[in-house]
């Protein structure tokens, strides 16, 4: 069996087989089909696209044919060759008369095909614009007018730029067809040339296609200038050695997963690229891999039909038993596992459920013994002393200090005396409010003062409702002890501790904090392990905080464990959180 099937689910192991097997078998045959299909497709896009290219390419040459007939019929007609001759050999007002001939009969050629032309100039054979209002005279210095200044042979047309027309002066964006004019009587000699402004947004207008054929289309002149392209295509967009040959012999030529299909203009000495991308083409023929896919899921939907509810009638309280099992595994000894499968599964089921509650009474036991064993170690402890004897022997203390005149030893013996009176009692509760925690804590600093000369100061941050809160008896005294003896003690200078009791978040939050040298990482990583583990710790070096911790771990459960961050000759933080509804008084 292979490894992917040793450890898997017997479930898993029959489904997945059947889905193997469904995906083998109609994956291959999809798989065939589309390498038969893809190529047949691509090429008949590939020619569709042909096809959209030479109509393009139809379209843009018929209104260049149009327009250079247009030109012929003009340059030869008798109207305009007596005119330009006239205004070679006149001048004066008779030359101005006959330049407003000539403008009047270019404007009605140029009505005859306003939605082409935009204006039509004649410039005679010293490059002078035959105009009256000086209109096109600086646009013939502009460099599109340079392949034809000084070439009285060449007809052909501009690259892109910009005119005003004599209607409103408005700036269009044209294309200047320019045709040479000879004497039809004598083709020796040179009359000038006529300019005519075709309108670029017009000419182009057929090779704007909808982008989602997938195909772009891109126009250059002779100079390989770009004469048209979309927004996001420069001329870079075609290789150098596909856009330098004069004709594509393929109907396409494929190169860097593009095809280019190319129609020349001999007229304007235009080219025409039609750019399709393999990846479009691809992205054309997803309808047939949809087909595929859907054949592959109603497969598997069928078989899943059939397949699943029998696997599942077989796995399904094998399943539950496992999930019960992992349950336990947590600690959640309240699980019970029903089964009804009417076979050894099910007697399974019923020994894994007497099998917990065994468990569970026996937890239950361990935890009662174990917490009576501590409230009488507890008792134990504080029986120890008697507090009636230790009481009158501090009062003669009290009473010989003040006959001896030591006012210090009086106020010592009688925080001390308060200090008992709080701590060891003949009955002791199991819990105390927080103001009489603070009260003994107040007791247990002010006999340290005498004893360390103040170099302790005791900080309280207490939210005064939470005064009447309840908290284990003598919570806080092996925390501050500890912060004192083990925090700052050490350290020379006076330190500070900060005991803090607000409510947060539907709890009870306890901290006490000082500025004492810290502990180490290793030593506080041992504490944090001993704080967060399942069972009850015992350390002679922390007994103090491990007992604190069990008190908590065995009254609240283990999220009040005591939580510990410290930073080494900085100070140490230890904190914990009791449920308010616990603390609360009033419940």
């Amino acid at each position: 069996m292979p490894y992917f099937f040793r450890y898997r689910k017997i479930r898993t192991k029959i489904i997945a087989v059947a889905f193997i097997s469904i995906f083998l078998s109609v994956g291959l045959s999809g798989f065939s089909i589309y390498l038969y299909v893809n190529p047949i497709l691509s090429k008949q896009i590939v020619k569709d696209n042909q096809t959209i290219v030479v109509k393009i390419s139809q379209q843009v040459s018929y209104l260049m044919e149009d327009t250079v007939n247009y030109a012929k019929g003009i340059v030869v007609s008798d109207q305009v060759q007596t005119l330009l001759k006239k205004m070679s050999v006149t001048q004066g007002y008779d030359y101005y008369v006959i330049n407003l001939q000539l403008e009047t009969i270019l404007k009605e050629h140029s009505l005859l095909r306003d939605k082409t032309i935009v204006d039509m100039v004649v410039v005679d054979n010293h490059n002078k614009v035959l105009e009256m209002n000086d209109l096109y005279s600086s646009y013939l210095k502009e460099d599109w007018y340079n392949d034809f200044r000084y070439n009285e042979v060449y007809n052909g047309v501009s690259k892109r730029h910009v005119v005003s027309n004599h209607a409103n002066t408005s700036r269009l964006d044209v294309v200047t067809y320019v045709m040479n004019i000879y004497d039809k009587q004598n083709a020796n000699v040179y009359l000038g040339k006529l300019l005519i402004h075709l309108d670029y947004h017009v000419l182009v207008k057929p090779m704007l296609i909808d982008p989602s054929l997938g195909m772009k289309i891109l126009t250059f002149d002779k100079d390989q200038n770009v004469v048209y392209a979309p927004e996001d295509e420069t001329v870079d967009a075609i290789p150098a050695e596909i856009i330098s040959k004069p004709q594509i012999s393929e109907k396409a030529m494929y190169k860097d997963g593009q095809y280019y299909i190319m129609e020349s203009f001999p007229i304007y000495q235009w080219k025409l690229y039609g750019i399709i991308s393999e990846n479009k083409i691809n992205a054309n023929m997803k309808y047939i891999n949809y087909v595929l896919l859907s054949i592959i899921m109603i497969c598997l939907f069928i078989m899943s039909i059939i397949i699943y509810p029998v696997v599942t009638n077989v796995t399904k309280p094998l399943m539950k038993l496992i999930r019960g099992m992992r349950q336990v595994s947590k600690g959640e000894l309240h699980t019970h596992i029903a089964v009804t499968s009417g076979d050894e599964i099910e007697e399974v089921a019923q020994v894994f459920n007497k099998m917990v509650e065994d468990i569970k009474i026996l937890v239950d036991e361990s935890v009662f013994m174990e917490k009576k064993k501590r409230e009488l170690e507890l008792k134990m402890f504080m029986y120890q002393i008697n507090p009636h004897f230790i009481y009158n022997t501090l009062n003669s203390v009290i009473y010989l200090a003040r006959k001896a005149d030591a006012p210090d030893i009086a106020a010592l013996t009688k925080a001390f005396i308060s200090f008992l009176q709080r701590t060891i009692k003949t009955q002791p509760e199991t819990l105390s409010s927080i103001q009489d925690e603070i009260k003994y804590i107040e007791d247990y600093t002010k006999i340290l003062t005498f004893r360390y000369n103040d170099r302790v100061e005791v900080i309280w941050d207490v939210d005064e409702s939470c005064r009447a809160y309840k908290i284990p008896r003598m919570i806080l005294y092996p925390l501050v002890e500890n912060s004192i003896f083990h925090g700052l003690l050490p350290v020379s200078e006076k330190g500070w501790i900060k005991i803090r009791i607000t409510l947060e978040y539907g709890a009870l939050s306890v901290s006490v904090e000082d500025n004492g040298v810290g502990i180490h990482n290793q030593q506080l990583e041992k504490l944090r392990d001993q704080m967060s583990s399942l069972s009850l710790h015992e350390d002679l070096d922390h007994i103090g905080l491990l007992n604190v911790n069990n008190r908590l771990k065995l009254l609240y459960g283990d999220t009040s464990i005591l939580n510990i961050a410290s930073v080494l000759n900085e100070g140490t933080r230890i904190y914990f959180m009791i449920p308010s509804s616990l603390a609360d008084p009033s419940k």
